[in-house]
């Protein structure tokens, strides 16, 4: 306990990411282990073991732990429906008889999909992908890099996103502006994805050469994709709700609208009968997946209780980081351990946004996004980022050799990101 002590809080967190990958090398679930990279991580930190356990209970049980769970499940459930009704290949199959084009289906798909701001909703599009690539012969660990990619295309300017919303309501700017100084970061992010993702594959050039599907019409793709639509829609009907005095409906509620009117949609459209609703939702592949909720949600728990990030900030500021390293690195290691963007933001821009606060017009708007843009990238290289750990369950890949696919893309956009902070540094 000594040696702990005299540990810095980096370092700590450091053993206790290093202790979730060991085990999960050695095939134990991640789930599991990060239920016990958070045990380490409460222990490290000095906390008494009633804290730490009470500490992992709360972090189950509270109420967005819950709705995580119900609403991760609600979509495995959904997804295995519209697969065996047959909706996923009609999806792919509509689409591809307009495009005629495998490689921008399974870009579109997991992007269509990423317009949703729902948790895990990678896995929403993950069996999209795989139907689309099916003749390819595509590895699990790339499948999982192109279905977590160009899911997240969105997150840095969409207004629907908790952690946008958030980010704009910390550097008090009006929402157009951020998103406008952040769009360019999607077409970064879309470029990228390309080049390293999609480019290097050999892909048939339309569909399913074993069943082509005749040419098709923009129409058949959107009839097939409404239930989809619903869930879009249901987000700014909250929202307009919300606007109503006295109205405050729970954050998640969009989400579980959108989803019941999607579930309902897509049961009433193929005729699923009861005892196929019931066989999706005990299908064993629910289990493992509430799990890893599980074992998320108590990271974040001990995360707070042991208030290692706030330990964190602490000993970047006493070492005398410069502030454009803290500006960089702050949101970047809290977004890869988080692995949320309302993580890295609420935890980060409190710092952040006194070191940039003497600073006009651009030249804020340059450095928050610089500081958003490395939260981000810290974002989809964590770990215990919830898309990228169930598109790896989904598919059955490997974590580590997922992300021999992503650092490609994940360094282009930080490099262009430098590269266009120093443009604009050239007039400051």
């Amino acid at each position: 306990m000594f040696i702990m002590t005299l540990l810095p809080a980096g370092v700590k967190l450091g053993l206790a990411f290093a202790l979730i990958l060991l085990l999960n090398r050695v095939k134990l679930h991640l789930g599991a282990c990060l239920l016990l990279g958070a045990a380490a991580l409460g222990f490290m930190m000095e906390l008494p073991p009633e804290k730490v356990l009470l500490g992992i209970v709360y972090g189950i049980i509270e109420p967005q732990s819950l709705s995580l769970v119900v609403i991760v499940a609600v979509i495995l459930v959904l997804s295995r429906l519209m697969g065996d009704a047959g909706q996923l290949d009609r999806i792919v199959s509509s689409f591809s008889s307009v495009v005629h084009s495998v490689k921008l289906t399974t870009v579109v798909m997991p992007a269509l999909i990423g317009l949703l701001p729902m948790p895990g909703g990678a896995l929403f599009s993950a069996p999209m992908v795989e139907t689309a690539g099916k003749d390819a012969n595509l590895k699990p660990e790339m499948k999982t890099a192109i279905n977590y990619w160009f899911r997240h295309l969105w997150e840095y300017w969409w207004p629907m996103y908790p952690g946008v919303v958030l980010a704009v309501s910390l550097l008090g700017l009006e929402a157009w502006r951020f998103m406008l100084v952040q769009f360019p970061l999607t077409l970064v992010s879309l470029a990228s994805g390309i080049f390293f993702l999609i480019r290097p594959l050999s892909l048939p050039k339309t569909g399913h050469p074993e069943n082509p599907v005749p040419a098709g019409h923009w129409g058949d793709f959107l009839r097939e994709v409404r239930p989809i639509l619903a869930i879009v829609l249901a987000i700014p009907l909250v929202g307009l709700i919300n606007l109503v005095p006295g109205a405050n409906l729970p954050p998640l509620t969009s989400v579980f609208l959108g989803l019941g009117l999607c579930l309902v949609w897509v049961v009433r459209i193929n005729r699923i009968p009861p005892r196929q609703i019931f066989r999706a939702a005990f299908n064993r592949s629910v289990p493992p997946m509430i799990l890893l909720i599980i074992g998320i949600m108590a990271f974040k728990a001990l995360l707070v209780e042991s208030q290692a990030v706030s330990a964190l900030q602490a000993e970047m500021a006493r070492y005398g980081i410069p502030p454009l390293l803290v500006i960089m690195l702050m949101p970047m290691l809290t977004g890869f351990i988080t692995g949320i963007a309302v993580g890295f933001v609420g935890a980060s821009f409190p710092l952040v946004v006194p070191l940039i606060a003497g600073k006009t017009g651009f030249d804020f708007l340059s450095h928050a996004s610089l500081a958003y843009a490395f939260g981000y990238m810290g974002m989809m290289l964590s770990p215990v980022h919830l898309c990228l750990l169930v598109s790896k369950d989904y598919y059955q890949a490997s974590l580590l050799k997922s992300y021999r696919h992503l650092l490609g893309p994940a360094a282009t956009v930080l490099a262009v990101v430098l590269v266009l902070f120093g443009i604009t540094r050239l007039f400051y």
